[in-house]
């Protein structure tokens, strides 16, 4: 723990099963076993900071976006995409196959927190990804449990479909990427740990339209669209031609920042000098109105340390 942003004297607190389902936009009654387990099992008490130690944090923010240090996304960054793909695979086999090494180096450990509106210091150094698998296996849970097969666009490293394939077998699973590191690490997983995981090359830049979806299947992505920035449209055509059961988006949301406050408009300022999606909430309202698609669901939950990486879209196209 960060020695220079701990107090003593600041009081301990502890996400509960109420604060998740509050975080997730629902009620108890509907955070399913699995996850209860996961939260029970999990150390997720953190110091909320305050006063110096939060003006600390916006100044290094600050700082930080000022900088030449921020890369922008776009195309023209595949081929480091390609490159962090690469070592993921190569110490995944390294290591015998170890499902650890499939966590993005970009992860960061031990690391301030984005929650309940407040910069928060966790005493779990993984806080962040064990959070995240909390996230994923409710929103697996009750929204893919009758889709026949799930695709995965932009899957990385097929971490998210490790989790997948554990809560539904039976099911057949996507990755795509258009990365061929990511591919292979997808088919790497599928032979190695016997998970019914198939990995396909795809460039959500330039979609291939002959790429079959099977019929009533599902659609998500995670921190893969952000990539994308204002050029999602092409991506967005492709869904709705596709027409999957669902859709989910676990991303940064530009629309749901009020930047009328301070703790937003820092996550809402580092969005933008990344380059990160911008206007997909609005062309969806705005698909909505047309009818064309129907919104089921828009939720805020959490953050790293410079935005909110973790809201989540749940929408369809409708006939």
């Amino acid at each position: 723990m960060n020695s220079e942003l701990t107090d003593k004297n600041t009081e301990i607190s502890e996400l509960t099963l109420e604060d998740f389902a509050r975080l997730f936009g629902t009620t108890i009654d509907d955070i399913p076993d699995d996850c209860r387990e996961l939260i029970a099992k999990t150390d997720f008490r953190y110091k909320k900071l305050i006063s110096d130690k939060r003006k600390k944090i916006i100044l290094r923010i600050l700082k930080t976006i000022d900088s030449d240090s921020l890369s922008v996304v776009g195309a023209h960054r595949m081929p480091a995409w390609e490159k962090g793909w690469s070592e993921n695979l190569q110490n995944f086999v390294d290591s015998n196959f170890d499902l650890n090494e499939l966590i993005p180096k970009f992860v960061k450990r031990n690391e301030v927190i984005r929650l309940n509106s407040n910069y928060v210091l966790p005493t779990n150094k993984n806080f962040e990804t064990c959070f995240v698998e909390v996230l994923r296996t409710y929103i697996f849970r009750k929204y893919f449990s009758d889709a026949p097969a799930v695709y995965e666009f932009g899957c990385g490293t097929g971490l998210n479909l490790v989790n997948l394939a554990k809560l539904f077998q039976e099911k057949k699973l996507y990755g795509l990427d258009w990365s061929t590191a990511s591919r292979d690490i997808v088919n790497k997983i599928a032979i190695t740990q016997k998970m019914n995981l198939t990995g396909i090359l795809f460039d959500m830049y330039s979609p291939d339209y002959q790429l079959d979806i099977d019929k009533g299947s599902a659609v998500f992505t995670i921190g893969a669209m952000e990539q994308l920035g204002k050029n999602f449209e092409s991506f967005l055509q492709f869904l709705l031609e596709k027409r999957p059961s669902i859709c989910i988006n676990i991303e940064t949301i530009h629309e749901l920042y009020d930047q009328s406050v301070l703790f937003d408009y820092v996550a809402a300022k580092y969005l933008e000098r990344r380059g990160y999606l911008q206007g997909y909430l609005t062309r969806l309202r705005q698909l909505e109105v047309e009818g064309k698609v129907e919104m089921i669901k828009i939720q805020r939950t959490f953050g790293s340390l410079y935005h909110d990486g973790y809201s989540y879209i749940v929408w369809k196209s409708k006939a």
